[in-house]
């Protein structure tokens, strides 16, 4: 075994020290067959969590949090990779928020504007090519060392060649570390070679711009893991507002104020975050209520946001997405685009908008309204049985012919969705056999490497939001042809060459207007000419809170987030 990071994963799958989820994404990347993965997978032991996660502290009991300096936050499940550099989980990052630092972040609940975090200030040169920021002064990592311009550099440094699923974040501007320039120590300078008007959308994302302490990277990196991954899937040093002190996966995690925090401790803030895991939909609602929980984003059901909407003890905030959800359709299986364009027809859209997520989704295209190149004309397809059925017919199926719907077998909703989608298959004379799985196995199968012929014509269930306000970074991990069997995320292999062609201009796009009228088009191909997906709409996202809790406030890119640092108890 040449490769040194083949031979690391066989040994941690051996020693049950990574998740299927990381075996079935490590073993992706480094272009691994699916066969060998799933035996990877099958001759894993089971994996004893605990053991390879740091436990300082037990997670505290629930108690009513009244006035009390320790927030609560109730998440479904935990979380096997915290490393902000590796893991694209949306409860890591969520965590990254709490302990880690990028240099800048999001203002408020805008996605196009930002405020200062490690940097104080920066400024573009006259084309965007050249970014320059100048670094608060006194931060430090929670190790005590000093984060300065070079720490930054040596951990975007560790970003680029760890190679984890986020650094297309990054290596889309900065292909190279050599692209950085330690100018001064409160001085860092990215040299892009190109206008990149986004870099400081990427430089804003919640996912990867973290910045990690060097010094623990070193202290904790081995000759199989020279970037200290391990390390860091359980653990956190950066220079945020709070410090780590106990992650237990099952249980959840608890997080302390850091002292020496560079902004300082003026005002109200929380003395203590609290993550606690709770998989039951009824336990975290009753938490809620009781006041032992503070917080719950995004993770109950809809019944349940309903009805606490009705309770005076509780805040249910909801916020525009970014995100926008769908089932994926299997190209070459379904044949032509005018079939996907009659199944397109079959979908019960406004039964979902209205009785699966009641109200909690609008409907829309591929991409968000608050994404920018939004097309607010993008064409939506209505369901239309009689139109479905004459171009399936016409492009070779006959009655009586059968299709296969994989959706998630522990989500409710998807459930629905599917059987609604099967009535109306049904009902122009084909069968829908749903085949109900864990989740797990949708994400093998649509980021696996199998032939279209071993997949079903459809997969419920998926969804993409940007890492940042860019539609180029919405669309392409899900449509481009490079993203088929390699770990991307086209699980459909469908391919357009016009949308290809329009797709690489895109992604370095000069001005506004340039990437308007890139993106309409496309928006055009990804709906009414050559559709790859059946689009349910642009979920609304909710975040539910004690009455007693300020501070807080969503944005459409940070998902499930929090603003911990601006956060604390009314009195």
């Amino acid at each position: 075994m040449d490769d040194p990071r083949i031979a690391r994963l066989f040994s941690h799958a051996r020693a049950g020290r990574m998740s299927r989820r990381q075996l079935l994404e490590t073993g992706l990347r480094l272009g691994l067959a699916s066969p060998v993965i799933l035996s990877l997978i099958e001759a894993a032991p089971e994996r004893a969590a605990a053991a390879s996660i740091s436990e300082p502290a037990s997670i505290p009991a629930p108690s009513a949090q009244s006035g009390g300096s320790t927030f609560t936050n109730i998440t479904s499940n935990g979380v096997e990779d915290i490393d902000p550099h590796y893991s694209y989980s949306t409860l890591s990052s969520t965590v990254a928020m709490a302990v880690y630092e990028m240099l800048l972040q999001l203002k408020g609940d805008s996605t196009t504007e930002f405020s200062p975090m490690l940097a104080q200030s920066w400024e573009a040169n006259a084309d965007n090519s050249t970014y320059t920021f100048k670094l608060a002064p006194n931060a430090k990592f929670h190790d005590g060392t000093v984060c300065d311009a070079q720490a930054v550099k040596d951990s975007y440094t560790r970003w680029i060649e760890l190679g984890g699923s986020p650094v297309n974040v990054i290596t889309r501007f900065v292909p190279k570390p050599d692209a950085m320039v330690v100018v001064d120590p409160t001085t860092l300078r990215f040299e892009l070679g190109q206008p990149q008007p986004l870099f400081l959308s990427a430089m804003a994302s919640q996912y990867g711009p973290s910045v990690v302490s060097p010094t623990a990277i070193k202290k904790n990196a081995t000759k199989d893991d020279p970037y200290a991954h391990e390390f860091f899937k359980a653990n956190a040093v950066g220079t945020g507002p709070y410090t780590l002190t106990s992650n237990q996966l099952n249980e959840g995690m608890v997080f302390e104020k850091f002292a020496d925090y560079h902004m300082g401790w003026d005002g109200n803030h929380f003395d203590k975050i609290v993550f606690r895991v709770v998989p039951e939909d009824a336990t975290r609602r009753q938490l809620l209520e009781s006041g032992d929980g503070d917080a719950a984003a995004y993770n109950l059901t809809i019944d349940a946001v309903t009805e606490l909407k009705q309770n005076p003890d509780v805040n249910v905030v909801e916020y525009p997405s970014t995100a926008v959800s769908w089932a994926i359709m299997n190209a070459p299986r379904l044949k032509t685009k005018e079939v996907r364009q009659g199944f397109s027809y079959a979908f019960p859209y406004d039964d979902i908008v209205n009785s699966v997520f009641k109200g909690l989704m609008k409907r829309n295209g591929p991409i968000a309204d608050t994404v920018r190149a939004w097309d607010k004309n993008v064409f939506l397809y209505k369901t239309d049985l009689d139109k479905a059925k004459q171009l399936i017919l016409g492009a070779g199926f006959k009655e009586g012919d059968s299709f296969e719907y994989m959706a998630d077998a522990n989500d409710q909703r998807e459930q629905t969705v599917a059987q609604l989608f099967q009535a109306n298959v049904q009902k122009m004379g084909f069968s829908l056999e749903i085949q109900a799985v864990d989740y797990t196995t949708v994400e093998s199968t649509v980021f696996g490497d199998q032939p279209p012929e071993q997949k079903p014509h459809f997969i419920g269930g998926w969804g993409w939001w940007p890492d940042y306000n860019d539609p180029w970074n919405q669309l392409a991990p899900n449509f481009d042809k490079d993203q088929i069997g390699n770990g991307g995320s086209n699980g459909g292999a469908w391919v357009n060459d016009r949308y290809e062609t329009l797709m690489a201009q895109a992604k370095h796009f000069k001005d506004e207007a340039e990437l308007d009228t890139l993106m309409k088009e496309i928006q055009n191909i990804l709906t009414e000419q050559d559709p790859p997906a059946l689009y349910y709409g642009q979920p609304i996202y909710y975040t539910v809170l004690r009455k007693d809790i300020g501070g807080f406030y969503p944005n459409p890119l940070y998902l499930s987030s929090f603003p911990f640092y601006s956060m604390y108890r009314k009195s």
